[in-house]
């Protein structure tokens, strides 16, 4: 029989703050504003986070550092899984070129290992923005399977010139924020974050119900329109739960203020929940789009959130699109949430849902 996943603790450093319980009180507050990145002649709002430092990988070590200290200590041994979309290609770019790229980006995973003095099993995960919720699930079932005890799952996305030309050139990104919903949504605001979950097979107020990974062929840059498959993964991530839409009270949407991938996340919504829909928040407003760290940081601002028995609203949401149909929260409330379930959307067709829940 296959072993419960607890999550027994959560590190956090974003745009909004250096803790999960800084980022919560941001989010409550509702905290959204951003910087900015110049590409070319162009500049876009962006999520950095607050560090003096400018040399990439020192910066990166500061953050790294600061997030496992949030997490007590570690035994040397620890598996580490780590998620990122871009790795170190941030620090590549500021040696100059010609540089040269390792075998696969999977070097960075090493350093970081260094980083939190960790000797153990080291995985690495790069792909796009489900990278996070990748490296949970292989981090579950391990566990669940009785392979190891206890993993640490770390999110890293920290800024490149090489991330921000892509999204540019293919006019994913907005000039102006993110509008998660909102019928003035008009493209991603990129972001920065570390982040960290620790699981356990040790019982915790919060543990791992489902998860469920899928791939949406339609299109390299953007789901079915129909959202069909998107539906399918939250449906599946249910099943593996053993739970019925009824019995969940939140939804972290992936809605990132995309045109056409929030419309096709809100069709899904529909199919699965039907007229019964629980609350909708979105967390993009306020961190950005972290990319591969999104899953674990939002992950983590989220329980923040709701151990505190607070639901923050989803900032930059204003002006309602009829054929979406929908709102996420307007206004921050109060609410004891015990099962919630989180959405990922990711470049390239990656979808992946994940439920949490406590004293199940």
């Amino acid at each position: 029989m296959a072993r419960t996943v607890f999550i027994a603790g959560s590190g956090l450093f974003c745009a909004r703050g250096d803790s999960p319980s800084t980022v919560r009180d941001a989010l409550w507050a509702g905290e959204c504003t951003a910087a900015s990145r110049q590409l070319g002649e162009r500049r876009f709002p962006y999520f950095p986070l607050p560090l003096a430092e400018t040399d990439w990988l020192r910066r990166a070590e500061q953050a790294i550092r600061h997030v496992g200290g949030q997490l007590g200590n570690l035994p040397m041994d620890t598996p580490l899984f780590v998620a990122s979309s871009s790795f170190q290609i941030g620090h590549f770019e500021q040696q100059g070129a010609p540089f040269a790229m390792p075998v696969g980006s999977a070097s960075f995973t090493r350093q970081i290992a260094d980083w939190l003095e960790l000797r153990g099993p080291r995985y690495s995960f790069s792909n796009a923005c489900v990278s996070g919720f990748s490296a949970i699930d292989a981090a579950s079932t391990l566990i669940a399977a009785g392979l190891i005890d206890e993993a640490l799952v770390l999110g890293v996305e920290l800024a490149n010139a090489s991330t921000l030309a892509g999204f540019a050139a293919m006019e994913l990104l907005s000039p102006n924020g993110c509008h998660p919903f909102d019928a003035r949504r008009n493209g991603l605001v990129l972001g920065e974050a570390v982040a960290a979950v620790r699981l356990t097979a040790q019982p915790g107020p919060w543990q791992i119900v489902g998860q469920r990974n899928g791939l949406d062929g339609y299109s390299t840059t953007g789901p079915d329109p129909a959202g069909n498959p998107i539906a399918r993964v939250m449906t599946d991530c249910l099943h593996a739960a053993g739970l019925t839409p009824a019995d969940i009270d939140l939804v972290k949407v992936q809605a990132a203020g995309s045109p056409g991938t929030d419309l096709a996340e809100a069709r899904a919504l529909h199919q699965v929940f039907g007229p019964a829909m629980p609350p909708l928040l979105s967390l993009k407003p306020a961190l950005g789009h972290t990319l591969g760290a999104s899953g674990i940081a939002e992950l983590a601002a989220l329980l923040a959130c709701i151990e505190a028995g607070q639901v923050p609203a989803t900032a930059q949401f204003a002006e309602p699109d009829a054929e979406i149909g929908l709102a996420p929260t307007a206004h921050r409330q109060a609410a004891d949430v015990r099962c919630t379930l989180l959405n990922l959307i990711g470049f390239g067709g990656g979808l992946a849902s994940l439920i949490v829940a406590r004293d199940r």
